[in-house]
């Protein structure tokens, strides 16, 4: 069902990625605009050098996700060997969350497939013989670097599927420590030529992103901070009232909008006037990002318990929400307002496209998006049930039993704490977005988690 109509979906984060895209295609490296994490435009420039067209993207997101499905069922039927362990993986097939970004055009789709390929491959090491274990932990890492250079939310997913693959592994001959070694050599290699730290800044949206995006997603701790604000009155000068009135009024904006930070931290990321307050006597982006840089520490290091509070508050609620209600309209939502700024930018980079290219007919999304009073309680029964199976999980491993469960489900949770702990720890949760790339993951979880209690279950009743 995945090979559908390959009608491509402009959202508001495209008009950078195709923007990024065609830079990097025309300077030969990876170049990237408001933002954005170079990956997915790297892929673009990719399909765009070989002829392909938006449409061709499309088809390999959705070439993309029936073998991360495929791969999926076969590691869950690897690691469990029952069939209750497929049923959360048919749900996930079945996700509308995950279905729609097949024809999205942004970098979502193809994160949540190479950070579940990685957790599959650590999961599948623990089920092969030592040879194949090492060959399997190498797949796992270099598919996290791929990750991580797609999302900088993933940044941390290489760093867990090294630690984690080392401990399975656990190479003992000369040759299979060269395969491990090798395959964190490529990784690093990846890492420093594919992620944000080896792209070039092509505007000021991508200069300030990431101080100016732990700047307002912190405001609460930032304005709370004497020492903070001394900072931004330092920073700002002249127009320190003027400055700090704005921030006030940012920070007011939509309060109810992201309840769990409290506040709506995109109506100061997007206050361009900001950037001109707080930048140095040159008044450039390098000097704004800086001054974020800056302030947004002296809050950390005056208010850390507010910050350490902020990120516990942003995990249980990631956890309490893991599988979120999201993607439930009937067809996938398109932002009209930036359909033409796609055309525009393809013209102005010689790539003209035809306006029925980018606005096709609606794209539907199915399955259980056409049960929009049903799909959110089944959600949130399944977010719940991966609450209970990560305590679950706990207790066993509180009680030492070895089994391979333990073993097993302590890969995924590692894995998902590592898919969401950057999002969580720089930006909030509320944006479901977030959570959606790891619903694989709690899927197989639950899969483990089935099977182990259908297996004690079973030796209960032959007790």
């Amino acid at each position: 069902m995945s090979f559908r109509p390959a009608v491509p979906v402009i959202w508001g984060d495209t008009p950078p990625f195709v923007e990024s895209a065609l830079l990097t295609l025309e300077t030969g490296r990876p170049t990237v605009a408001g933002g954005r994490d170079p990956g997915y435009p790297a892929l673009l420039a990719v399909t765009f050098a070989f002829g392909g067209d938006l449409s061709t993207v499309v088809r390999l997101q959705q070439a993309a996700w029936a073998v991360l499905i495929l791969a999926l069922a076969a590691t869950a039927q690897t690691a469990t060997r029952n069939a209750a362990g497929l049923v959360p993986i048919i749900l996930v097939a079945m996700y509308p969350g995950l279905l729609l970004f097949r024809h999205v055009l942004t970098a979502d789709l193809l994160f949540a497939v190479f950070l579940n390929l990685a957790m599959a491959g650590l999961l599948v090491a623990t089920c092969v013989g030592r040879t194949a274990r090492c060959c399997a932990v190498a797949g796992a890492v270099l598919c996290a670097a791929l990750a991580a250079c797609l999302r900088s939310q993933g940044m941390l997913v290489p760093i867990a599927a090294v630690l984690v693959g080392a401990c399975v592994a656990r190479p003992d001959t000369p040759t299979r420590l060269a395969v491990i070694a090798l395959s964190v050599a490529a990784a690093l290699a990846l890492l420093a030529a594919g992620s944000r730290f080896g792209a070039s800044d092509s505007d000021r949206a991508s200069i300030v992103f990431l101080p100016k995006t732990l700047f307002c997603n912190h405001l609460n701790i930032v304005l709370a901070s004497d020492a903070a604000r001394r900072e931004i009155v330092s920073a700002a000068g002249g127009p320190a009232d003027a400055t700090m009135a704005r921030l006030a009024v940012d920070f007011a904006a939509e309060p109810g909008r992201w309840p769990v930070l409290g506040f709506f931290g995109d109506a100061c990321l997007f206050d361009a006037a900001l950037d001109r307050d707080v930048a140095d006597d040159t008044g450039n982006a390098v000097g704004a990002a800086a001054a974020y840089w800056r302030i947004f520490l002296t809050a950390v290091r005056d208010r850390p318990l507010a910050y350490a509070g902020k990120f516990v508050r942003q995990m249980a609620y990631g956890a309490s929400v893991a599988w979120p209600s999201y993607g439930l309209d009937p067809t996938i939502p398109v932002s009209t307002d930036d359909v033409p700024l796609v055309s525009e930018i393809m013209t102005r980079h010689g790539r003209a496209t035809q306006p029925i290219d980018l606005q096709g007919r609606p794209v539907r999304i199915g399955l259980l998006s056409d049960l929009p009073g049903v799909s959110p309680h089944l959600f949130e029964a399944l977010s719940t049930a991966f609450v209970i199976a990560v305590i679950f999980w706990t207790v066993i491993a509180v009680r030492r039993r070895r089994s391979r469960f333990l073993t097993r489900a302590g890969i995924v949770i590692v894995m998902w704490v590592a898919s969401i702990v950057t999002a969580a720890a720089a930006h909030t949760l509320d944006v479901s977005r977030y959570l959606v790339p790891a619903v694989p993951t709690v899927g197989l979880m639950l899969s483990l988690f089935a099977a182990e209690l259908t297996e004690t279950i079973a030796s209960l009743r032959r007790g």
